[in-house]
Order: C-alpha cells, then sequence, then structure tokens
C-alpha cells in the first residue's frame, strides 16, 4: 500500500488546515498509510503531535517554489515513504510540493479546491494544471465551476470531484448548548447570523434588514456572532441608522450552538462562500434558513423547504420571508425538520470520509465507466443516486418527462449527460441508454439502488484488474423495507446483472419489464451487496406490482392461452407460498407478510390484465 501525503504550508489554522487534520487522522485510523509534510511551527504540525499521524516539519515560505534544493528535499522525502498520492491545499503549495511529486512519479496530485474564487488563466497556472495536478478535489459545485471560469480548457472537467465538507453530526447533536439571548416578548423574532466580521460575509446588510423590519414594526433582535476588522465600523453603522438597540454584537463565539439555539431563523449575508459549513449547523439546530442565491448556498439549502434562497442584498424580498416566518410558526418548524433531515443525510462526517476514502486510495483508473439512469419521477432518489455513482467518468440519464422535479434536480448536477425520451417499455429505454454511452464499461443502476462505499471500491478495482474472459458481473441485492433490511421473503437471492462491457452484451427484446441480459462470455458475481430501497409505502410498492403485472401481461399476450382458475388461484397462492413459507418470509415478521402478499397480487394483475387484453382481441 503505497503512503498518501497531505501537503500544507499554512502557520495558522483555518478551514483548509481542519481539513488535512480530520482527514489524515481518520485515513490513519482506517489502517492506511498517512504522511503530514506542514510548516514546522505550524498549528496543525502542534495539534498532530499526539494523535500518532506520522508528520515531517518543513521551514516552506512564498517563495520556496524557487529553491531548488527545497523542492528535491520534498521529492527525495516522497519517494523515501513511497508517497502515491499527494493532497495540496494551496497555490503556492502547488508549485513547490505539486512540482516535487512530479519530479518523484508520484502518482495522483491533488489539488484541493475550498474557496469559490476563479483560478487566473496566468502561464504558470497553466504549465501547473496542464503538466502537474493529476487531479482537483472541490468542496461544492460553485467551487468547481470557479476552476474553468477563467480557461474553460484549463483542466479536465471529469477530473474535478466533488466531496463537501463533512460535520460529526452525532457529536454536534449531542454538544450541548448555553442560549446567549432571551427574548423580551413572545412577539418578538430572532434572528442570528454567524462569521468573521469582513467585507465578503456581508454583515452590513444585516443592519439594513434591521431598518426596513423596524420600519414594518416588526419586533426583532439580530445576533451577531464573530469578529473581525470591520467591527467598530458595523457598529457606527448600526447607531446611525438608528437600530442599535436592535442588533448585538457577540464577539468570537467558541461553540456555534449556544448563537444557533438562541434564534428562530439564521441568515447568512454573505457574498460567497466556499463551503456554508455554518448553514449545516444552522440546519442541524432546525432553523430555517434566509441565505443569497450564490457559490454554494443552493447546494446546501432546499429552496423553499428548508429555507429561503434570496437574490443578493435584496433587503425588501429578505424582510418579506423574516415577516413570513415570523407570522407562521408552523412553517418555521416543518422548515427546521426539513433542513435537519437534509444536512444528516448528506453532510455527516462518516458519509463524506467514506467518500474521501474511496477517492484517495482508488487507482487512476484507466478503463472508464459509463453509468446509466433511466427515470420517471423519482424526486425521492435522484439527488443521492446520482452522487452515489459521481465516480463515473460519464453519466447519463434517460427521464420518461418526469412532471415531480427530477428533470430540475438532475439539470442541477453538472456533468450529467441528460435526455428525455417517450417510454415504451423497460427493455427499448434501457437498451437505447446504452447506446448513447461513450464507454465499454456499463454500471446501470435503477433511482432506487445505492452502491456501499465497499461495493463501489469493488467496482472500480474489477473494471481495472478484470479478467478478460468475464464480460458481466452480478450484483446481490439487500432490499430495504423502509428503513429496516428484509432479511428473507424470497430476496436473500435476488441478483441482477448492473456491471459489463457494451460490446457484450445486449438485452432480449421479448422481455419488456425485468428485462435479460444477453451475454457473450463469462459472468461473474460481486462479492459485496447493492441497496435497494424499493419500497417506500404500502401503497407506492402495489403500484409498482401492478404495474409490473400489467406489463408481464403484454409479454404473455402472444402466447396461445386464455387465463384461468389455475392463473388467478393457483400461481398467486403459489407465488405467497414459496415466498413466505419455502422461502423464509415469516422470519421477516409483519414486513414479510406484506411483502409476499403484494409480490403474490403482482401475479394476480398480470392474469387479469392478460384476461382483459385477451377480449379486446376477440373483439
Amino acid at each position: 500500500m503505497k503512503t498518501i501525503c497531505f501537503f500544507n504550508s499554512v502557520e495558522n489554522w483555518g478551514g483548509g488546515e481542519k481539513w488535512h487534520f480530520d482527514t489524515s487522522l481518520y485515513m490513519h485510523k482506517k489502517g492506511h498509510q498517512v504522511l503530514v509534510i506542514a510548516h514546522e511551527k505550524s498549528e496543525l504540525l502542534n495539534r498532530l503531535k499526539d494523535t500518532g499521524v506520522p508528520t515531517i516539519g518543513l521551514k516552506v515560505g512564498n517563495l520556496s517554489f524557487l529553491n531548488q534544493a527545497k523542492i528535491d528535499k520534498i521529492k527525495n522525502i516522497l519517494i523515501e515513504h513511497q508517497v502515491g498520492c499527494i493532497i495540496i491545499n494551496l497555490s503556492r503549495d502547488l508549485k513547490l510540493a505539486g512540482l516535487a511529486a512530479k519530479k518523484a512519479g508520484t502518482e495522483k496530485i491533488i489539488y484541493r479546491r475550498g474557496s469559490a474564487i476563479p483560478i487566473k488563466d496566468s502561464v504558470l497556472n497553466r504549465y501547473y494544471f496542464k503538466n502537474v495536478v493529476t487531479h482537483i478535489l472541490a468542496n461544492s459545485e460553485a467551487t468547481k465551476k470557479t476552476v474553468l471560469q477563467n480557461n474553460s480548457s484549463l483542466f479536465p472537467k471529469e477530473k474535478i470531484k466533488i466531496i463537501h465538507n463533512g460535520i460529526d453530526v452525532k457529536k454536534f447533536i449531542s454538544n450541548k448548548a448555553t442560549p446567549l439571548y432571551t427574548k423580551t416578548s413572545e412577539d418578538e423574532i430572532v434572528i442570528t447570523s454567524l462569521g468573521r466580521l469582513e467585507y465578503e460575509k456581508n454583515h452590513q446588510f444585516l443592519i439594513l434588514l434591521s431598518k426596513e423590519l423596524k420600519n414594518r414594526n416588526l419586533k426583532h433582535t439580530i445576533l451577531i456572532g464573530g469578529d473581525g476588522s470591520l467591527k467598530n465600523s458595523l457598529i457606527n453603522k448600526a447607531i446611525e441608522n438608528g437600530i442599535k438597540d436592535n442588533i448585538k454584537f457577540l464577539g468570537f463565539i467558541k461553540n456555534p450552538k449556544d448563537l444557533l439555539e438562541s434564534g428562530d431563523i439564521f441568515i447568512l449575508p454573505s457574498m460567497w462562500e466556499g463551503f456554508g459549513y455554518v448553514l449545516v449547523e444552522a440546519s442541524l439546530c432546525k432553523k430555517p434558513i434566509i441565505a443569497f442565491n450564490t457559490t454554494s448556498i443552493p447546494e446546501i439549502i432546499q429552496n423553499n423547504k428548508s429555507g429561503f434562497i434570496v437574490e443578493p442584498n435584496n433587503v425588501i424580498t429578505t424582510a418579506d420571508k423574516v415577516e413570513v416566518l415570523k407570522k407562521n410558526k408552523n412553517l418555521r418548524n416543518s422548515m427546521g425538520e426539513a433542513g435537519y433531515e437534509y444536512a444528516s443525510k448528506n453532510f455527516d462526517n462518516i458519509i463524506i470520509f467514506n467518500k474521501i476514502e474511496d477517492y484517495l486510495i482508488s487507482k487512476v483508473i484507466n478503463n472508464k465507466i459509463t453509468a446509466l439512469l433511466i427515470t420517471y419521477n423519482e424526486i425521492e432518489h435522484i439527488d443521492a443516486v446520482l452522487e452515489n455513482i459521481d465516480f463515473a467518468d460519464e453519466i447519463i440519464v434517460v427521464d420518461s418527462f418526469s412532471t415531480d422535479g427530477t428533470v430540475e434536480r438532475i439539470k442541477a448536477h453538472s456533468g450529467v449527460k441528460f435526455i428525455q425520451r417517450e417510454f415504451k417499455n423497460y427493455t427499448d429505454q434501457k437498451a437505447y441508454a446504452m447506446e448513447q454511452a461513450s464507454n465499454d464499461w456499463i454500471l446501470f443502476l435503477d433511482a432506487d439502488e445505492r452502491l456501499t462505499p465497499e461495493l463501489r471500491k469493488e467496482v472500480i478495482e474489477t473494471v481495472n484488474t478484470n479478467d478478460e474472459e468475464i464480460s458481466a458481473y452480478y450484483f446481490y441485492r439487500t432490499f430495504m423495507f423502509k428503513k429496516e433490511e428484509l432479511r428473507y421473503s424470497g430476496w436473500q437471492s435476488d441478483k441482477n446483472y448492473r456491471l459489463f462491457k457494451k460490446s457484450k452484451v445486449n438485452f432480449t427484446k421479448d422481455r419488456i419489464v425485468h428485462e435479460t441480459l444477453v451475454v457473450k462470455g463469462k459472468s461473474d458475481v460481486l462479492k459485496h451487496r447493492l441497496i435497494h430501497y424499493s419500497y417506500k409505502n404500502y401503497e407506492d410498492y402495489k403500484s409498482k406490482m401492478v404495474k409490473y403485472g400489467q406489463m408481464k401481461a403484454i409479454e404473455e399476450l402472444p402466447k396461445n392461452y386464455s387465463p384461468n382458475a389455475y392463473h388467478f388461484i393457483v400461481r398467486p397462492s403459489y407465488k405467497f407460498i414459496n415466498h413466505y413459507i419455502l422461502r423464509l418470509g415469516i422470519l421477516d415478521g409483519k414486513k414479510g407478510l406484506i411483502i409476499c402478499y403484494l409480490n403474490a397480487l403482482g401475479v394476480y394483475s398480470r392474469y387479469k390484465e392478460l384476461k382483459r387484453l385477451k377480449s379486446i382481441d376477440k373483439k
């Protein structure tokens, strides 16, 4: 196993240094060979001192990249420690450690970008991004866009990976909070905001907002946490605008939860954010949020669901939203709950670290993968599944004209090739989707399926170490009944082809549902299981079974028989007995009974529909 190196020359402590600390420590604890190279007097090195993470301290400055001896020294360190992957945070470090890693033959040279500020289209940058950097890791969609904003050909877009910042959700929730403010009356609305008192954080907007709220006779208090060079200026502006009693500057807040739990609404007036970490914290405190439609904000807030996204510096619109939330406590509560659910599901450290680990230890992929989806009204699943397959070199979604917001969510994911096409049947739609793939290796998932981190790694390794004789791989599936695993009921041996070579397979044309893949060559089964979130609720799963049954009836129509008592009674009964008794559905309790009944209903629906179609044929 080659070493993963984290290079950071910053002396002080900040967001980038926290990321290097947390990630290197996590990778070390997982048993990976890790090395942190940092400034000899840095806070990062100091904090890593007693963790067991191997470190090396160097004296590094802004012009160190001009020092050939320094470059050679770092090159020799990387060779000595057998570094196969290096992660660099700063532009100045890229010029130094990036060049050293290039000379050392390091396989993956990753530039981690944590700020949504465009990269300059300079001669030096063009050299480094075309000749040194092999991968870019961005912390948001907005950050990714700014990489190529000034030069669309600066770096291959497909090699820019997005992994959001994470938070230890369990620790944050369990952390106790001491509110910093008590309302003077029930009619008062308390707004909180947290951030350095600097230009880009735009706190002067809150002064104008307070003035507008006061003009509307809305009783309010704005609590601002944070310190910075603009503190005195902001205090003077509050006095000048006659709202000094409505705004309280609380200074540096050691525990953000103390501030967040003190208010009813959280407002972030920043003009840009690499990743709005505090928005995640506010969501975990179940606070509705108002923030500007800029940079990474829309990736964290679900507009009109967990908060409101407004146009930058629009005082009137923002005041309108505050007024709506002030008058509607139920809306505040529902938005808070939605934000909590979204944040805990998407930004938990456990999820984020799994993605980072997978990204850092994966080999440079030589065999490219195209991930395919066909969709219709998959708003419940589409974001999660697209994030789940974002390691693929190409993602194609063929949608059957969804009407529930699925289309808008797909378009919000950059790099996804989106096609709309009328749905005839599953085989026809999947065959069409496969024709659109640019790569030979195909990963074909349903929207309600998810790869575990272990399965993602296995897919990548399989594609790059594939036995030439094997053309396709089955995935075993774990069926989820709501949020619980269904262990029996016929699903324990469920498996489907999900990974295969386009050049070696085709779909049979006589099947229109539960399509069949014809494989030219050998097949194999991957070790790790796919998660299948098929059962949302009773009515949803029932409608699926009835729909599948009706489509199976169309397949059966050309056959020369008419449904009778055997088909309506014996076949559904056998289906139920087989799954519930013989295949141990009884051990799944109530959920096993429900699934086995609905599967049997699917069989009954097939013959009911077939009988109807046969009667139409006779006419």
